[in-house]
């Protein structure tokens, strides 16, 4: 059985704001986790944020980012199809068990692209091993859309994250440039109340969570 799981963000520091600390867990526990970002971010930042990239994942034991480079903002732009396809290429290439992806009612539209390409690349198929679909939040996207039973993220999967917030934090810090101040939600503070909350709904110090789209029991 392969022992690879995939985390698909749009951007940058997204593949982490709302999974850090269960991917540190998945990496101790011996899976080999690679993450993807299918968009570049703010051209401004252009230069050099997959050198940030690279080492805020290193942060927590993943060794290889995998950079699509479509342009921010326009993932709506370009046939799904082919974003799709590229998403199929890596399934076949490592044949992931789980994929970490964004939540379908997102406020940003390159979120909700990235999940569409990862929901069908990631279809069920005969006669080829199940994949397990998870959704994370992100931070001032999830949240920030409209709270219709259609879009709202639903929480049913908990990760006690408690002895990996630091590394999660830690993490980010080689992404500060795509933090905000205290209260926007993307600030340190927040991500740390948010792992509270989290925690508190399930009774540990630190979790995070996550809505299944699927799983299968075999």
């Amino acid at each position: 059985m392969s022992n690879y799981i995939l985390v698909i963000g749009a951007h940058p520091d997204d593949e982490l704001l709302g999974t850090a600390g269960t991917l540190k867990k998945l990496v101790d526990a011996g899976y080999k986790v690679i993450s993807v970002i299918t968009a570049l971010g703010r051209k401004e930042e252009a230069h050099h944020i997959q050198q940030f990239g690279q080492l805020a994942n290193k942060e927590i034991g993943i060794d290889e980012v995998i950079f699509l480079e479509h342009v921010n903002l326009e993932l709506e732009m370009i046939p799904l199809h082919e974003l799709t396809k590229e998403i199929e290429q890596l399934i076949q290439k490592y044949k992931p068990v789980k994929i970490f992806t964004h939540h379908y009612g997102d406020l940003n539209k390159d979120h909700q692209v990235t999940f569409q390409a990862v929901l069908t690349a990631a279809r069920p198929l005969p006669n080829t091993p199940p994949i397990e679909l998870i959704t994370f939040e992100t931070v001032s996207s999830s949240e920030w859309n409209a709270s219709t039973p259609d879009k709202i993220f639903k929480p049913n999967y908990f990760v006690d994250v408690t002895a990996q917030m630091d590394y999660k934090l830690n993490a980010l810090r080689h992404y500060d440039i795509e933090m905000r101040d205290f209260p926007h939600p993307r600030s340190y503070e927040g991500i740390e109340y948010l792992g509270k909350l989290r925690g508190m709904s399930v009774g540990v110090p630190y979790a995070e969570a996550f809505e299944i789209i699927r799983r299968v029991w075999k």
